[in-house]
């Protein structure tokens, strides 16, 4: 597996820093994580919004839902 040959690669690079730069690496990676998980939610957000406009969500507490599931 040619992901799996790269990741090694990586890591093998990794092992070859001193402690400060993989210090200084491992923050990066864990800022451009962070970036991405809140880029991923914004969109989720944006996608379930853009439902409820289009009255694809329905809104309402647990009976309500009982009472929609009874009606399937």
């Amino acid at each position: 597996m040619q992901i799996n040959s790269e990741i090694n690669q990586i890591i093998e690079k990794f092992e070859l820093f001193e402690l400060d730069e993989k210090e200084y690496l491992v923050e990066i990676f864990t800022k451009e994580l962070r970036e991405e998980k809140r880029n991923r939610i914004y969109k989720r957000y944006l996608e379930a919004k853009e439902n409820r406009v289009k009255g694809k969500v329905k809104v309402g507490n647990v009976e309500d839902l009982k009472a929609d599931l009874e009606e399937d």
